[in-house]
């Protein structure tokens, strides 16, 4: 390894620390800070941002870079390292401190405000934090390039490489096939949910999370479940993995997949393993949301609410829920778990109508950054976009455009990862059934550490070795396709409902 190289990790580590810190303090925020702590916490929050920032745009780090671009003896592991610091240097260098710490504040303050709102069924009270962060981000991407458009600069920060043009032309392909699969399973008789009115106390529900964590193999001392309003994962360190869920009393599928949806994401960030050289580094991060989610998607969907994976884990599940779950068998549950029909919630929704959730917030954002929707507006566009896209219309803002956490967060153009990612997800298991063909029978056998090793040896140990593209052809042999998913999906739901 090159002295520069060595000394460029050191420096990175240190800006990793710092922004861990500041994460402590944000998963803090959604899980135990009382309420009115939120003023001092977003200076906090704001005054580390701007710590990491600084660390982050140290000229030195532009010297090493430089130094290193120069060298034909590059390792390539140094090769990827040297690619990976550059564009975050880049990006960093381009944004003021001050613009740095003022969006942090903001976005402390306004997810506090979102939590409220939605609580109360208020948009108006979350109306100026929400304009304000559109705000923000439009001066964000003015920042990191003037000479585009600036929801494409956003989409760029979660998926390296994306456009809303690209993402546009792949979610035209899926709304083609997801409104046609929806409209086949429509014309067979209806599932019944089984599992709906249940009354399942949070307590039992923690039990089956943490039943459901160690099915999945989730490390118990590299990190810990909590409760928030939005599940989330979050890293605070190689060996700190985080992640929590929500009890809905009468809906215990919700905190059940909503576990294993995190989970997945955890596993992600806990198999990531470069060089060990690399530890602690920008290699050592997740190569894209979209693949992020592809893992949180996979065990929430193709293994979680797989009938392999619950021959196993139903007997389990039953003893746990005791009384309440007397009326459930295991041809029933899986179905209920498997029912298609349009709904209001996104984290609720079932594999066939998820992806149009995701294409309607698509299209909302990018009427927000092409001016065309004001954010007083935002509110009925949504009702608007529901009707057409899934027939539904919500009762209120709590289950409108109050829903999701990220605007608030101001992670605009981190939604249609989610889509993507089920576009990966579909990939890689079509992949990973042609390598391991008995990985079914494994899985209904409880062997679930078959698919977690393929994974760790074929995704999760490259970190952002190489680009989502490289990636994806590497692990497959072929280009992200969206076939792939839509093979999944006729081939589950034909069986599930008989078309």
């Amino acid at each position: 390894m090159h002295k520069e190289t060595a000394r460029l990790i050191e420096l990175d580590r240190e800006h990793s620390l710092v922004v861990h810190i500041g994460a402590i303090l944000g998963w803090d925020q959604e899980t135990y800070m009382p309420p009115k702590a939120i003023e001092e916490r977003a200076s906090q929050l704001a005054l580390l941002e701007g710590l990491a920032h600084q660390k982050a745009v140290n000229p030195e780090i532009g010297e090493l870079l430089s130094a290193l671009e120069t060298k034909n003896d590059l390792s390539d592991d140094e090769k990827a390292y040297v690619r990976v610091v550059r564009r975050d240097y880049d990006r960093e260098t381009k944004l003021p401190e001050s613009f740095v710490t003022e969006y942090a504040k903001a976005a402390s303050i306004s997810q506090a405000t979102w939590a409220e709102a939605k609580r109360n069924n208020d948009f108006k009270a979350f109306e100026s934090h929400l304009a304000r962060m559109v705000e923000l981000n439009r001066r964000r991407a003015a920042y990191l390039n003037p000479k585009a458009k600036p929801y494409d600069v956003l989409l760029d920060l979660y998926e390296p490489g994306s456009t809303q043009e690209s993402i546009a032309a792949v979610f035209s392909k899926m709304k083609a096939y997801l409104v046609d699969i929806l409209g086949k399973i429509r014309s067979r008789p209806q599932i019944e949910d089984r599992c709906e009115g249940l009354r399942v106390s949070p307590k039992t529900q923690e039990l089956i999370s943490g039943y459901c964590m160690k099915a999945l193999h989730y490390e118990r001392d590299r990190g810990r479940l909590d409760v928030s309003a939005h599940p989330f994962t979050t890293t605070l360190g190689a060996d700190d993995v985080r992640i929590t869920t929500r009890y809905i009393e009468d809906y215990f599928p919700s905190s059940l997949f909503s576990t294993i949806h995190e989970s997945g994401h955890a596993l992600y960030e806990m198999g990531i393993d470069p060089n060990p050289e690399f530890r602690g580094t920008k290699l050592a991060e997740a190569v894209s949301m979209a693949v992020h989610e592809s893992q949180s998607r996979l065990w929430e969907n193709i293994v979680g609410r797989s009938h392999a994976f619950w021959e196993r884990n139903f007997s389990a599940l039953s003893a746990l829920l005791g009384e309440e779950g007397d009326s459930l068998d295991l041809a029933g549950f899986v179905k209920s778990v498997n029912r298609v029909s349009p709904s209001l919630i996104r984290t609720e929704a079932d594999e066939v109508t998820y992806g149009l959730h995701v294409i309607a917030r698509f299209e909302l954002e990018s009427a927000l950054f092409d001016g065309s929707l004001s954010v007083g507006d935002m509110p009925a566009a949504w009702q608007t976009k529901y009707r057409d896209l899934l027939g539904v219309e919500a009762p209120d803002d709590r289950q409108g455009c109050l829903q999701d956490v990220h605007w608030s967060m101001g992670a605009f153009g981190y939604f249609p990862s989610y889509a993507l990612g089920n576009l990966y997800g579909a990939q890689f298991w079509a992949t990973l059934k042609k390598e391991v063909p008995d990985i079914e029978a494994r899985v209904a056998e409880g062997d679930t550490l078959s698919v977690l090793k393929w994974l760790r040896a074929n995704v999760h140990v490259h970190g952002s070795r190489y680009t989502p593209g490289e990636l994806i052809e590497k692990v497959t042999g072929k280009p992200l396709d969206p076939v792939w998913f839509e093979r999944y999906l006729r081939e589950k739901y034909s069986r599930i409902y008989g078309f």
